[in-house]
């Protein structure tokens, strides 16, 4: 029987044996997709969200899977693809006692929530126990994955408001697949960029008129 990650061990991937994903939306379900996919075993997904229409621009979900749980309409995508895989659904936001247990159980605590005031949190009680921490985000079209947080944050006192912000399923891809990059191979490694600056421009070239030249017998 071929295995199916054998194109894979010549990359001498470093596979977690368990990743926690808080913020299961446009770029914590496809890092959750990815991980499975690339083969870690124990997947911990966190969200108190549903889907929405507007998330389906991208995410590859049906129709059938608006007003679910995020966290368990990627489980059940997970399990149709990879089936050997543990995937535990949470449909909670990563905080207080959830994530004191979440940092005695995992590798990797990967941040794609979108408060300023629980990347905080996270990341630094990440630090205090010593897990590894990575913040995957995207803004339009520029996308941040780091292993720290801006020591800048919002008094208690602010609320935090949700702003909606322009989607797309490119930029959404694209960080989702560098931070699973990150996370098994380039751990060392940050991402700030626009996908715009990604690649060579193409230079259309002018045409030169000449001259057609005749000759005769």
């Amino acid at each position: 029987m071929i295995d199916i990650y054998d194109r894979q061990r010549e990359l001498a991937l470093t596979i977690p044996p368990a990743v926690t994903v808080a913020g299961i939306g446009g770029i914590g379900s496809w890092v959750a997709i990815f991980a499975a996919m690339s083969g870690v075993p124990n997947l911990y997904l966190f969200d108190d969200d549903i889907v929405e229409e507007h998330n389906r621009n991208r995410l590859p979900f049906c129709q059938g899977s608006l007003s679910r749980l995020k966290v368990e309409v990627v489980r059940d995508f997970i399990a149709a693809i990879r089936p050997e895989a543990i995937v535990v659904a949470i449909p909670e936001r990563l905080d207080g006692v959830l994530l004191d247990i979440q940092l005695s159980v995992s590798n990797f605590i990967i941040d794609c929530t979108d408060s300023p005031r629980a990347q905080f949190s996270i990341y630094n009680s990440c630090k205090e126990s010593k897990v590894a921490y990575i913040r995957a985000g995207y803004d339009g079209t520029h996308i941040t994955i780091t292993s720290n947080v801006s020591g800048w944050i919002k008094n208690d006192s602010d609320e935090e408001q949700y702003t909606v912000r322009p989607s797309w399923v490119v930029p959404a891809v694209t960080a989702a697949a560098l931070t699973v990059g990150k996370l098994e191979k380039f751990f060392n490694q940050e991402v700030s960029l626009d996908i715009a600056e990604i690649g060579i421009p193409v230079i259309e070239r002018k045409k030169r008129i000449t001259t057609r030249c005749s000759q005769r017998d």
